[in-house]
């Protein structure tokens, strides 16, 4: 459930900066503009590393089951 609020929450993120980006590029406020997609694109890669180490952990999990502990 934690991983398709993050992966939501990611499409949100880049949605949201997509459209933002565009009106302040739109509007000549070009500077503000890359400053706001840099930090989007900062903040969807942090995002995309819970949605990634929370996957590797469920299939680390899962395969657990083939190996035998001592």
């Amino acid at each position: 459930m934690l991983t398709i609020f993050l992966i939501l929450l990611v499409i949100g993120i880049v949605l949201f900066t997509h459209f933002t980006v565009t009106y302040l590029i739109e509007n000549d406020i070009k500077i503000v503009g890359v400053l706001f997609a840099f930090v989007g694109v900062i903040a969807a890669i942090i995002v995309l590393q819970f949605i990634i180490s929370g996957m590797t952990e469920f299939v680390a999990g899962e395969l657990s089951l083939f190996y035998r502990d001592n």
